[in-house]
Parts: C-alpha cells; sequence; structure tokens
C-alpha cells in the first residue's frame, strides 16, 4: 500500500510539472519577430527606438526595404474594434494591429498567419501584408534570428526556471483580481531579441501574450523579463475581469464624492500593475521589497507603493477586489497627491478636445499641441462645436475638456455659456488668450482658449504648461 501511495505521489508531482509547464509558455516565434521587424522599421507605435536605429543602421539603405516599409505603413492597422457594452474608462478598444500581434505570437509560419488573419483587414490589404511579411523575413532572418540563436536559447532556459513561481503568482493575482481565467488558456511570454547591449525595450499585453523585446547582448536580462512578466500580467488579468465586476468598479469609483476619484481611477489600472508586480510579486520571488523606484513616471511609482499594503493584505486573505478596497485606494491616492487635481499634466491625461475648424491638418497642431508639451493616454476630438455629439462630449463626467474656438467666437460663446453656465463672463473675444474654470455639473476642468489666428495657439500653450497648475479664473494672454 505505502508502495502505491508513493507511486501514485510521484504521479501527481509530474502531472503537476507538467501542467505549470504547459499553462506558462515561454518562446520566441520567427513571424512574430518579423512583425515586429517590418512594424519597428515603419515607426509603429510603441516602437523600440534602440531596434529602429539598429534596424536603419542595417538595411536602411536597402531600396527595396524601404520600399517595403513604406507599403506596410500604408495598411491601415489602427481600425479599432469597440466592445461597447463595457466601461469607456476601461478602453474597451482592440485595434487590427492588436489582433495582428495576437495571431502572429501563435502562428508557426507566414503562410499560417495568413490565414488566422483573413478578415483582419480589407482583402487587398491582407494580400498586401502577407506579401510584404515573405519578403521581410529574409532581412529579419539575417539581421536578428540567425545571429541571435545562442542567446534566445540561453534566455528561453533561464526564464524557464521561474517558471512554476510565475504560475503561483499568477493563480494568486487571478483569485485577487477576481478574472476566473481558464487554465484552459495558457499565458505566454513571447521574446523577440534587439542585437544590441544597451538601449530601450519594449513589452506590450495582447491578449494571453505578453509580447516582450530584450537586448540579447546584454546579460541578465532573464531576470528582469520576469519583473515586467508579473507587471504586465496584472494589466492582462486587469483587462480579463468578467463585464460584471468592470461594471462594479466603474461605478465604484464614478459615484464617488470623493474630489481624487476621477484622477485615482485614471491611474488605477497602472498603478494596481506596480503595486502587484513591482511591490508584492517582487518580494514573493526575492524574499524582500525592493526599495528603489518601482516606475519612471511619479505619480505611477507613487500610486503603487501606496497600494502596495492594501494589496498585500488582500493577497495574504486570499480576497478579491471589492467596494472597500476601490474607496480606501480612492483615499490613497488623494493622501499621495493632495495636488494631483489641479495639475496639469495630470488633468490633461485623458481629454475630450472641441474646436470650430474641421480642417484635418489643424485638428493634428491641435493633439500635437497637447502631446508635446503633456503626458496624453488618449483623446477625443470633437467638430465642431455646435453639434450634439460634441455636446455629449461637453457633458461627460469627469474628463478633462480643451476647447479651441478658433473662429465663429460671436456665435459660439454664447452656445458655450449654455452649455457650460461656469465659463467666465468676463473674457476679450478680440484677443487670444487661455483660462480655465472647474464645471461642478459634470466635475471636470474646462481649458478654454480663443484662438484669433493659428500662430497663437502654440505659444498658448507654452504659457499653459509654464503654469504646470490650474487657477480656475485666471485669464493667459499672450505676451
Amino acid at each position: 500500500m505505502r508502495i502505491i501511495h508513493l507511486i501514485t505521489f510521484f504521479l501527481c508531482a509530474y502531472v503537476s510539472v507538467y501542467a505549470q509547464q504547459d499553462f506558462i509558455k515561454v518562446a520566441h516565434n520567427e513571424v512574430l519577430g518579423t512583425l515586429t521587424f517590418i512594424a519597428t522599421a515603419s515607426n509603429q507605435p510603441g516602437s523600440a527606438p534602440s531596434y529602429q536605429k539598429y534596424i536603419n543602421e542595417a538595411v536602411g539603405n536597402d531600396a527595396d526595404f524601404t520600399q517595403l516599409t513604406k507599403r506596410f505603413a500604408s495598411i491601415d492597422v489602427e481600425t479599432s474594434i469597440h466592445r461597447e457594452r463595457y466601461p469607456e474608462k476601461r478602453h474597451p478598444f482592440t485595434s487590427t494591429m492588436d489582433l495582428l500581434w495576437v495571431a502572429s505570437a501563435n502562428s508557426t509560419s507566414i503562410d499560417d498567419f495568413a490565414t488566422r488573419t483573413i478578415g483582419f483587414l480589407p482583402p487587398n490589404d491582407h494580400t498586401a501584408l502577407i506579401e510584404i511579411m515573405h519578403q521581410i523575413l529574409p532581412y529579419y532572418k539575417k539581421h536578428v534570428w540567425s545571429t541571435t540563436t545562442t542567446q534566445r536559447a540561453q534566455l528561453e532556459q533561464s526564464i524557464q526556471g521561474y517558471v512554476p513561481q510565475i504560475e503561483t503568482l499568477f493563480n494568486k493575482v487571478n483569485v485577487f483580481l477576481g478574472s476566473n481565467w481558464s487554465k484552459s488558456t495558457p499565458f505566454k511570454i513571447m521574446l523577440y531579441p534587439i542585437p544590441l547591449k544597451s538601449g530601450g525595450t519594449t513589452a506590450i499585453p495582447k491578449g494571453n501574450n505578453l509580447i516582450c523585446s530584450y537586448l540579447s547582448e546584454r546579460e541578465k536580462e532573464g531576470e528582469d523579463i520576469v519583473g515586467i512578466a508579473i507587471h504586465e500580467m496584472n494589466h492582462i488579468l486587469f483587462d480579463a475581469q468578467p463585464l460584471a465586476l468592470q461594471e462594479n468598479i466603474d461605478t465604484w469609483f464614478t459615484t464617488s464624492s470623493n474630489p481624487y476619484a476621477a484622477l485615482a481611477y485614471d491611474f488605477f489600472d497602472e498603478g494596481l500593475a506596480t503595486a502587484v508586480g513591482n511591490g508584492w510579486a517582487y518580494e514573493q520571488l526575492n524574499g524582500k521589497l525592493d526599495t528603489g523606484e518601482w516606475y519612471s513616471f511619479e505619480y505611477i511609482n507613487g500610486y503603487g507603493k501606496k497600494l502596495y499594503p492594501l494589496v498585500k493584505t488582500y493577497m495574504n486573505a486570499n480576497n478579491t477586489i471589492d467596494k472597500a478596497f476601490i474607496e480606501q485606494a480612492i483615499i490613497l491616492f488623494g493622501e499621495a497627491f493632495p495636488k494631483a487635481i489641479t495639475d496639469l499634466d495630470i488633468l490633461m491625461n485623458n481629454l475630450n478636445i472641441f474646436s470650430q475648424t474641421e480642417d484635418e491638418s489643424l485638428m493634428d497642431v491641435y493633439f500635437a499641441g497637447v502631446r508635446e508639451r503633456f503626458r496624453m493616454r488618449s483623446a477625443y476630438f470633437s467638430s465642431p462645436i455646435n453639434r450634439d455629439d460634441s455636446f455629449t462630449r461637453l457633458r461627460e463626467n469627469n474628463r478633462t475638456k480643451l476647447i479651441v474656438v478658433d473662429k465663429d467666437q460671436g456665435s459660439i460663446f454664447p452656445i458655450l455659456q449654455k452649455q457650460l453656465p461656469s465659463l467666465p463672463k468676463n473674457t476679450d473675444l478680440n484677443t487670444s488668450f487661455v483660462t480655465s474654470f472647474y464645471d461642478k455639473e459634470t466635475q471636470s476642468t474646462i481649458v478654454l482658449i480663443n484662438c484669433l489666428q493659428k500662430e497663437d495657439y502654440g505659444p498658448l500653450m507654452d504659457q499653459l504648461k509654464a503654469e504646470k497648475y490650474v487657477t480656475y479664473g485666471k485669464i493667459i494672454s499672450l505676451e
């Protein structure tokens, strides 16, 4: 009987190890690598500048390659699918490029990728994409894949040693976030090398994949990737929360009377990932807390550290995130950043932009004017101002509004005053100026720019940037 029990024990142990290895996958993929190669060369969003520089130096003078990058750039891969039932604050958009990342990570060849991606793009664009991938593959093999064979194998082996711990942490975070992740869907750490010793890298969570670049010439990349994986794993599980829980979290934030609720919500995803990955998980893996900085951005670093003790309490008790957690998370944000509600760099994070112009080139100028001076994570543009859909955006709660009145001042200002009763009335419409006010009805900061000529926009934005904090009612004219 003892022998039978002993055999059973070893069998169970073997099955457990096998299950761990089967659920957490660590791999490189030539198809994914080829897609990242052409996407980086074409300056797609999220590309690592160091990788782009490497590619330019390797094949930038190749006329055929340059033509391929232009063809790829001409394909619209940013069209989004909107999951309409999900809360807007959870950014329920999936772009065509997101789907292409996921498909490439699961493909065994470019022909397999072609089959998996039918319907993602219009037929002609799909055909062009597959032709480009086939023609890019030899470049990728020559300049990246074949030169990193040893490093790829070593890195996979290095990370594989952490797989049992990663799975244990995944299970804990899954319970904490209430994500109900099915073990039939593996969590995949998909790697692609950048043949350099120094430079920047990227990590993007897509579906069940963490697509992670690394410097193949740098030592100890495996340890860093494990830390990144746990942080990004939190994003993946946060996105995977059931609709009902997402709606509850959205309600707990948006119905709070705490003035810091909206900003706490804006930073919650990244702050929580920092608290879980860089705080709690790091401590689990290393037996001690990281005493350094956890994130390069002050607000996320500080919020993550504030959330860490609360996260640890819930993790230790195997509790799932609930209303009490959200209420405390809002309070903690206010304690950490009491001046955040007037910090322009924060207020400009999530923005609704309005203008009277319908000139797309001028709209681009308005976008760039914000993006070049502030951390703009998401923005909607509405034009002209006097339309029903613009009025709907104006009435959206807890979201900063930037209104650029660039023509028709005499008719537009009375309309704005009707829509926004708090709008200052002591303004000289014959001068270019920027001012701000707080709209109690929508609990939002409104930044209003009167722009008599397009050349005034940049200098006014410079003066706004120099203010750093909003002073409601202050009128700043051109110097």
